[in-house]
């Protein structure tokens, strides 16, 4: 040992490797150091101090207990079989076509018969259309978001700022909200195939989107909105020197967006399309509404959960596997995404420059080009919350463009008069207040670390804080069965989901919205000047007093914004819903009810839609608080 440690030793036994592997191996000798323990044991006494310890306990354990250790329970269980290591569920998954396709993929992605134009898209298995859909969900989605961005970042026109509120309004409903209106809009006698064909006679065919191609479209009209975000704020953060030094080079036009705007806007772009992708790739809800459809079925997500028996805890085998590579598809993308969704680059993000970004004046052919393709994207975009009203406010809908019992508010006293409605609304607003006072408390802790300690392993709990962002909640909820229910320790406790739902959706909410509180304190803590603690704790107060005292009273707006949005993000959560509360109806969150209502009864979409304006209503409300606090800086804050 003495040998590898010293110098010539070292030199001795690895002079055979590159100069590059010489110097991390060399780098890591100080890892056999005594001295280097206690140098770090120091180093974090002197930082930490007793209240911050607690704070990273705190965050460490609940990030363990309810994250890690189910995740790792999901992975041990996809590769043992009769408890031993076994790689059977990957073999039976890669030669069942259901899942892969062995035999090639089948079915014709646009076809015509006679006066109808179907479009569905092709099946390929479980996997490849899962990264389909989730490919052609980010392709649209980031193509429209970011034209959109470039046009409200760059020009200045008239009825700029109504068109920029209308642009977030699809955000406002969930992808399972939004499938619900857009399966009766688009359908055979939807409202645009009566309008388009019947009345108008624009269209030479009735279109109709089934299969994966009715998701893509569902997935496209919602998440455009989280790449029109990112991009903008992006857009809005450039330089606007640079751009003129270009100009100064002879670059203009295209030529200018190709060479200059469009590198310096791109880890916006990219992070809110690799962002589209997990969010595609993971979502339970758009698949249920359109679960009639036998290609639909065969996606990841919905195999995973319909191979998960929530009311006895059974879990088929398979489950896991599937769970681990839709958590390795996830992961790649989070990867991908990383280095642009830290906290510190967050930050970094959020403060921008001091300058006024460039607008231009547009010119006629552009004003044509800028309110042409606004007016379009709209036009199908707002369809969304339109179809949902209708829905809402009749009790048919299916020969007329506009509903011909409209408005009625009949569905309202059906809906409102069943008790475990009242319960489901009680619920969610309950789970997602307590996971809200958690997730403020654990996330200031977190942020406050991050930004002020420097510490070996800071990275990690950046990692750690911001890693739910891409995790599947299906693989979560699963988790929780596999290591609550099974493990000796917690089966007899309130912890096991068979017992109680109650505590693992809070706790479950708390993990997969922790992420946005978190990243927008840590920009409140950027934007902060670290000499007021520092004054205060020369005058004596103690590091919690300067937390309480002087952290949160400066940064409180931040934590307030990161903490509504939560709020509304944990509302409005499916997957997670969907599993955990079909164990006990009656502690079921408000999406369950609406999955449930959408097949039970004669009237299911109209009774959905009810409750899915009902949760819009929410999130403006709260959106609307946000704004009003943040004003612009919001825009940063409610997608990434």
């Amino acid at each position: 040992m003495a040998s590898i440690l010293s110098k010539e030793g070292f030199k001795l036994r690895f002079s055979g490797f590159s100069n590059r592997t010489r110097d991390w191996i060399l780098s890591g000798r100080k890892f056999f150091h005594f001295e280097y323990y206690k140098e770090l044991l120091h180093q974090f006494r002197s930082q930490m101090g007793v209240f911050s310890s607690i704070q990273l306990a705190a965050v460490i354990l609940v990030f363990i207990f309810f994250m890690v250790l189910p995740l790792l329970a999901v992975i041990g269980s996809a590769f043992t079989a009769n408890g031993v290591f076994s790689l059977i569920w990957f073999r039976i998954i890669f030669t069942d076509p259901r899942f892969w396709p062995v035999n090639g993929c089948t079915g014709v992605p646009i076809q015509i018969v006679g006066d109808y134009l179907y479009i569905r898209g092709v099946d390929c298995g479980a996997i490849i259309n899962s990264i389909y859909v989730g490919l052609s969900t980010t392709l649209i989605s980031t193509l429209i978001g970011v034209t959109l961005a470039f046009f409200m970042a760059r020009y200045d026109f008239h009825g700029k700022s109504i068109l920029r509120i209308l642009i977030l309004v699809p955000i406002l409903s969930t992808p399972f909200v939004s499938a619900i209106a857009i399966q009766k809009i688009f359908g055979e006698f939807g409202m645009l195939n009566l309008l388009f064909y019947d009345i108008l006679r624009i269209l030479p065919f009735r279109v109709i989107f089934e299969g994966l191609a009715a998701v893509i479209l569902v997935q496209s009209l919602h998440f455009f909105s989280l790449v029109y975000l990112s991009t903008y704020a992006a857009f809005l953060a450039i330089d606007p020197s640079l751009e003129e030094q270009g100009e100064n080079m002879g670059a203009k036009g295209f030529g200018l967006f190709r060479k200059i705007t469009l590198p310096l806007a791109l880890p916006g772009i990219e992070a809110g399309a690799i962002l589209t992708f997990i969010l595609s790739v993971e979502d339970l809800g758009t698949l249920i509404v359109f679960e009639s459809d036998p290609v639909v079925r065969r996606t990841i997500t919905y195999q995973v959960y319909s191979l998960i028996f929530a009311p006895t805890g059974a879990i088929n085998p398979i489950a896991p596997a599937l769970s681990v590579i839709l958590l390795l598809i996830a992961m790649i993308g989070f990867l991908l995404i990383r280095r642009y969704m830290s906290l510190r680059h967050y930050a970094m993000m959020s403060k921008g420059g001091t300058w006024n970004p460039r607008l231009n004046k547009p010119k006629w052919w552009q004003y044509i080009a800028i309110y042409g393709f606004i007016g379009v994207v709209l036009f199908f975009a707002l369809l969304t919350p339109l179809g949902i009203l209708f829905l809402a406010f009749s009790t048919e809908w299916g020969t007329t463009v506009i509903p011909v019992n409209f408005p009625t508010v009949i569905n309202f006293f059906q809906v409102f008069t069943d008790p475990l409605v009242l319960q489901s609304i009680f619920n969610s607003l309950f789970y997602s207040t307590v996971a809200i006072i958690l997730i403020v408390v654990l996330a200031t802790g977190a942020a406050y670390i991050v930004a002020r300690k420097n510490l070996p392993g800071i990275g990690g709990l950046d990692l750690l804080v911001t890693i739910p962002i891409a995790l599947p909640g299906i693989v979560i909820a699963m988790g929780y069965f596999l290591f609550f229910v099974r493990i000796p320790l917690f089966a007899s406790s309130i912890l096991n989901p068979l017992i109680t739902a109650m505590p693992l959706l809070i706790l479950a909410f708390t993990i997969r919205k922790f992420p946005f509180t978190v990243r927008s304190t840590f920009a409140g803590l950027q934007q902060t000047n670290v000499e007021y603690e520092e004054a205060a704790e020369n005058l004596g107060a103690s590091r919690a007093r300067v937390f309480a005292g002087i952290v949160i009273p400066l940064v409180a707006v931040s934590v307030l914004s990161g903490a509504m949005m939560s709020f509304v993000y944990c509302m409005s959560e499916v997957s997670v819903s969907l599993v955990l509360g079909g164990v006990n109806p009656s502690q079921a969150p408000l999406t369950w009810k609406m999955a449930d209502i959408l097949y039970q009864v004669a009237a299911g979409s109209h009774h959905a839609a009810v409750l899915g304006l009902l949760l819009m209503i929410i999130q403006i409300i709260i959106i609307t608080i946000v704004n009003v606090v943040l004003k612009s800086r919001t825009e940063s804050m409610v997608g990434l």
